[in-house]
């Protein structure tokens, strides 16, 4: 058996579509305590869809109050490509109702993460992908 260690070869790919500067350089900050992660930050949905589609990440972070593409509607794009189909989807929104996490849970999301950010909560998911 090999160790606990992810290969640092192969790093866990995590893609954050987020449109505040200010999150996404606080979950850059966090992420850097898990060498084996690579943040792809993208500020915009359409960047983000083909981000996904270009380089299969691991992960994906989606706050769902975007401009110009609401968050569930990039699900339902990821959701509906075949090549990000299969994308393990967090959301990370403010809006924490617990009809809307529940639809999101419905529609295939991984976890929800309200905003402000749990950091231990963050790191803990990211191991458990990294496992």
């Amino acid at each position: 058996m090999g160790s606990n260690e992810p290969e640092p070869s192969a790093p866990l790919t995590v893609l954050y579509i987020e449109d505040n500067l200010s999150n996404l350089q606080l979950v850059e900050r966090v992420l850097r305590r898990r060498p084996a992660v690579r943040l792809i930050p993208a500020m915009r949905p359409q960047l983000g869809l083909e981000l996904a589609a270009e380089h299969d990440p691991g992960l994906l972070l989606l706050d769902l109050h975007l401009p110009d593409m609401p968050g569930q509607e990039v699900l339902r794009r990821l959701r509906a490509e075949p090549r990000t189909a299969d994308v393990p989807v967090v959301v990370h929104s403010a809006d924490a109702r617990p009809s809307l996490v529940q639809e999101l849970l419905d529609q295939g999301v991984r976890a929800f993460l309200p905003k402000p950010l749990d950091v231990r909560e963050l790191l803990d998911l990211v191991d458990t992908v990294l496992a």
